[in-house]
């Protein structure tokens, strides 16, 4: 009996292993940070001036100030994007001259936080905003900072995309 129960022990073992590993590794940091932390994202091979732009739940467009939101929102359009509830995404845009060359659009589930970037969001949950953190619609990779808090009376994890 116990060696069957040792082996079903390490198939279950291999199999969160084989979970985790499929993971996106931004995905896995965000997953490891603490409540209200403002933390650099890893290193991801990107080339320096790629901006980041995420998209919360249900958002489909970058807001028209943002600067490279003609582009985005071009490319967006012609994919027919569509957010939805179960997940977010994170716009990434190399700086290449034009066009949609050079954007992909990186997919995450929702898991147990939110990634919120609509001001007036921000202002209502999250209590603290560190000094020197400034939450942005594009942030550059090279300053890219994320704060992560929850929301009160929640379990829920917020992130927040910005700089310092």
């Amino acid at each position: 009996m116990m060696p069957l129960l040792r082996a079903a022990g390490m198939l279950a073992l291999m199999a969160l292993g084989a979970c985790s590993a499929g993971k996106h590794p931004l995905d896995r940091h965000l997953a490891q940070l603490r409540p209200d932390t403002v933390a650099a994202l890893p290193d991801m091979g990107w080339p320096a001036g790629t901006l980041l732009c995420p998209l919360t739940l249900y958002q489909n467009e970058l807001p028209g100030s943002a600067p490279p939101a003609d582009r985005v929102n071009a490319f967006l359009k012609q994919k027919q994007f569509l957010g939805d509830e179960g997940r977010w995404s994170l716009i990434v845009v190399k700086p290449l001259p034009q066009g949609d060359a050079g954007i992909e659009q990186l997919f995450f589930k929702r898991a147990d936080y939110d990634v919120i970037n609509d001001p007036q969001r921000i202002a209502r949950d999250v209590q603290t905003v560190p000094p020197g953190f400034a939450p942005q619609d594009c942030v550059n990779v090279e300053q890219a900072r994320v704060l992560l808090t929850r929301e009160p009376g929640s379990h829920r994890k917020l992130i927040i995309f910005g700089t310092v």
